[in-house]
């Protein structure tokens, strides 16, 4: 299918614009300019019955959360947010926390883990870990039902909710119901086809991909740590429910097609869904594009019904 003709005048409107040059900018200069860029491009205002801040304790200090809340309901969405694991807050995914807090009826907690390169893998893990561990053991106070939290995220925030599904499972804890994933990165791919193909010009390139890993490993060895590269897995049993968003013109796009299909040869009930037209980053565009719009729309209406299915 063509490119979404909006994504490409936003694409066209970027290049106008200029990135910034990764080689002459600092990660924190660059961070700020995306950090920017992201809330500039948001500006529906999707009202929500109680917003509160709050403070996760972690290991060496503590990290905010943003909780949606006010819903008739007990189910909770855990929300990664993407950014290379080095820029992305609260405040840039505020409008599609929002969206599908709104759409899917459940409460929403986003997360604002700490981000590299001040602080490199595995803190990001460790703060989302933490995060997870801490509303199973709070879901009385927040008025939750253990039994009906998912995660989910985009991007470098998919990487975080595969991984703690496959933690959790790891280390005893209650698994998660079901995990929604744009677009997420689970490998250290530079070989696939859409790797190939996409790589530049689609607003993701490989350049930009590289200079993320760079900033986020300690070393290549990283590479083979499951925690880092969740396809690097040996066991892919008892993973909740899985919802895969990958976008056509993604350089991402196969090895999150890949995760599907492993995922369903270790017996995990996982679906896939190759956004037509769109971009990596399609979750954050909503509100350009009204198929990027749909898909976002998809996804949280399929995790609130998994979600709330068998609810009174």
């Amino acid at each position: 299918m063509p490119l979404d003709p909006d994504l490409k005048n936003l694409l066209q409107m970027m290049e106008q614009i200029g990135m910034p040059d990764i080689s002459k900018v600092t990660p924190e200069e660059f961070r700020d300019f995306n950090d920017n860029a992201s809330v500039a491009l948001n500006h529906e205002e999707i009202p929500i019955a109680k917003v509160k801040d709050l403070d996760i304790p972690v290991d060496g200090g503590k990290v905010k959360a943003r909780f949606y809340s006010g819903f008739e309901s007990n189910a909770l969405i855990i929300y990664f947010h993407g950014g290379g694991f080095v820029f992305g807050n609260l405040q840039t995914h505020d409008s599609v926390c929002r969206l599908i807090a709104r759409e899917s009826g459940c409460n929403v907690l986003s997360v604002d883990y700490r981000l590299a390169p001040e602080y490199k893998f595995p803190t990001a893990v460790n703060d989302a870990y933490a995060a997870y561990s801490w509303v199973l053991d709070n879901s009385g106070s927040l008025g939750i039902a253990k039994e009906r939290i998912g995660l989910a995220g985009d991007s470098a925030g998919g990487n975080l909710s595969a991984v703690i599904s496959m933690k959790a499972r790891d280390n005893g804890l209650q698994i998660p119901k079901v995990q929604l994933l744009f677009y997420p990165v689970v490998a250290a791919d530079i070989s696939s086809k859409s790797h190939r193909e996409f790589s530049d010009g689609f607003f993701l390139t490989g350049t930009l991909s590289a200079w993320f890993m760079k900033q986020y490993m300690n070393s290549t060895a990283d590479f083979l740590n499951p925690d880092f590269a969740v396809m690097n897995s040996g066991d892919f049993s008892g993973i909740p429910e899985t919802i895969v968003f990958t976008a056509e013109y993604d350089p991402m796009r196969d090895q999150g097609e890949s995760f599907v299909a492993r995922l369903r040869a270790g017996g995990t009930k996982a679906t896939g869904v190759r956004a037509l037209g769109m971009i990596h980053g399609f979750a954050s565009f909503y509100e350009i594009s009204r198929s990027a719009r749909n898909y976002v729309l998809m996804g949280a209406h399929a995790i609130g019904r998994i979600l709330m299915d068998g609810s009174e």
